[in-house]
């Protein structure tokens, strides 16, 4: 089985070239000894960097490419890391490398503060005096944000001695959900075994409806019986996140979280707005399970049985995912599809399962070399599907890393998810396209376009709405008790639910077993990048190279302007509801699409 195949075995053509970072681990040695001395370098200047533009421009200089040299170091050993996380050689690296990083940090912790702290009139002096810190402006305005919220220096000294004790919260909640839950056993598979969170997925989806019951209940008691720890836990994070968004003189913890990339609160509240004025189609689509399914009543354990019931009639190799996915992205261009067969040619990607690898799937780069993509390949839609996703992060990164210096290329969080989605979207049109006459398919593909949207934009923007109302209620002072946070969640989960669905009957706090909520304002940027995504595919795909111009021009820009004004560049005004209007439209019309060869 491929789980049990070894590093060994793989073909090489089928696993990541890290000589393309360093071409031997001498070279990775070096190259950290090079940082340590960067970063010691770097300390000496924190006394007179603000002398004259000369020294200004060389603390500058010098910090940003370190951060180069420190991505790259991190890259190699991360990967390193990934492709086996039981050699000890990576382990070591990877230990290396943190150790290295940390002490990189510490060295410059001055340079952030330095920056805010210096008067407007100086740093225009030095800019206009010393024209090469051009380069760097985006990356000093961005610092420059923080004007007005930063503190004396022993205030800051003094959070900085408390930013283990104020994330405290974050890491009991994850040790407590990771380490010491547990869900009990369950009959499965033809064995007893351990309920695990792994093994909900599997149960989901093709598990008898008793077990997949008696195992949602399981899971959901667990949660349940220790709701009143997650609750302190989620209390006490959005204490913390209130209180230093009032100490650094925010009008509350979104708008510090938000400030970040620049982002108006606006954007948020119309996301929520937009989403509840088409929860309709949610529940059309809810109604469609309900009857196709015919369950009645219908409970959450449900939604993710396969509408057709039948074995996936998409099972791709990972030759022809590759020949697809060619087909399926032509529209972007054959500058496009020349970055694309680059990856796919040249060992960016690692495919295979093997022992030790990590799961799942990912994407990362470092400046000056290839984007790396990790696979764990089983021959099914799904990996076809992961595999244009991560590709599309990685042409996000090959056309910033050529279009932008490297510290202007790191694309924030905000329009990451952008380009994968919308690789997703046009696979999922071509393979409709291609599959016209074949009904299976095609109720296959809409389903699994259709799921992907309301379990992205519709349940991620219901996480956000939730998260809001958690900071909103601690911040007026009222405790998060598990009454308080259940009931709540029932309310907006039951309008998100519609009339079909019925709720388990027994006691729940699915709101416990979110993680994200402890990552500040994270969720609601997953749903407005799949509305984002959803627009893009449908212009490209209706209007052609113009469209997919503004595109490459979006993929181009990474970090060099807002995020608000990159897309805004690329033809879509998030400040504005139209792309969300613009996203439902295409999901009503797949829906529709579902509804009818349902029929």
């Amino acid at each position: 089985m491929a789980d049990q195949l070894k590093r060994s075995e793989a073909p090489l053509a089928l696993t990541w070239n890290l000589q393309d970072l360093f071409e031997t681990p001498a070279d990775f040695a070096a190259a950290l000894a090079d940082l340590k001395q960067l970063g010691a370098d770097l300390a000496t200047q924190a006394d007179e960097f603000t002398k004259d533009g000369d020294h200004f421009l060389k603390a500058v200089r010098d910090y940003f490419n370190a951060l180069v040299k420190l991505t790259r170091a991190y890259l190699y050993a991360e990967l390193e890391n990934a492709q086996d996380t039981t050699d000890a050689t990576g382990l070591q690296d990877w230990a290396d490398v943190q150790a290295v990083g940390t002490a990189f940090d510490q060295a410059t912790a001055w340079f952030a503060p330095a920056i805010v702290a210096l008067d407007e009139a100086t740093l225009t002096e030095f800019q206009n005096n010393t024209p090469e810190l051009a380069d760097y402006a985006r990356q000093l305005a961005k610092i420059r944000t923080q004007v007005g919220h930063v503190l004396p220096q022993e205030q800051e000294a003094l959070l900085a001695q408390l930013s283990s004790s104020l994330n405290s919260a974050g890491a009991i909640q994850e040790t407590l959900d990771d380490s010491d839950l547990t869900f009990g056993q369950i009959d499965y598979d033809g064995k007893t075994q351990a309920l695990t969170k792994g093994l909900m997925g599997p149960i989901a989806t093709s598990a008898p409806r008793d077990v997949r019951r008696i195992a949602s209940k399981q899971f959901q008691t667990s949660y349940y019986d220790h709701r009143f720890t997650f609750a302190k836990t989620l209390n006490d994070h959005m204490h913390a996140q209130n209180t230093i968004a009032k100490i650094r003189h925010y009008d509350s913890a979104r708008q510090m979280d938000l400030a970040a990339n620049a982002v108006p609160e606006s954007v948020y509240d119309t996301l929520i707005e937009q989403t509840h004025a088409h929860l309709d189609l949610l529940h059309r689509y809810y109604a469609l399970r309900k009857k196709v399914l015919g369950l009645d009543p219908m409970y959450g354990y449900d939604g993710s049985v396969p509408l057709t019931g039948k074995k996936p009639p998409i099972a791709p190799t990972y030759e022809e995912a590759k020949a697809t996915a060619l087909k399926a992205l032509a529209p972007l261009g054959e500058d496009y599809l020349a970055h694309l067969r680059a990856e796919f040619n040249g060992r960016w990607v690692d495919v295979l399962e093997t022992k030790g690898k990590t799961s799942g799937g990912f994407e990362n780069f470092a400046n000056g070399t290839h984007p790396y993509i990790l696979l764990n390949w089983a021959d099914t839609y799904g990996d076809m599907s992961t595999l244009v996703h991560e590709s599309g992060h990685a042409m996000q990164s090959v056309y910033s890393d050529e279009n932008q210096l490297p510290w202007n290329s790191w694309y924030p969080i905000f329009t990451a998810e952008i380009a994968s989605t919308t690789n997703e979207s046009l696979l999922n049109a071509y393979m409709l396209e291609q599959t016209k006459d074949d009904k299976e398919k095609q109720i296959y593909l809409l389903t699994e376009a259709v799921s992907d949207f309301t379990g992205t934009l519709y349940r991620q923007a219901e996480f956000a709405e939730f998260e809001q109302f958690m900071y909103e209620t601690e911040a007026n002072g009222t405790p998060l008790t598990p009454e308080t946070l259940t009931t709540k969640w029932d309310e907006i989960d039951a309008a998100y639910a519609g009339p079909a669905v019925t709720p388990n009957d027994w006691p729940k706090a699915y709101w416990a077993h979110i993680p994200h909520f402890f990552y500040n304002y994270y969720m609601y940027q997953y749903a407005t990048s799949k509305a984002i995504a959803t627009s893009f595919a449908h212009r490209i795909l209706t209007e052609g190279d113009a469209a997919a111009a503004q595109y490459k021009q979006f993929l181009s820009a990474g970090d060099s302007q807002t995020p608000v004004d990159v897309l805004k560049n690329a033809g879509i005004d998030v400040t504005k509801a139209d792309y969300l209007e613009e996203a439902f439209a295409t999901f009503e019309a797949q829906l529709s699409q579902l509804e009818a060869l349902l029929s």
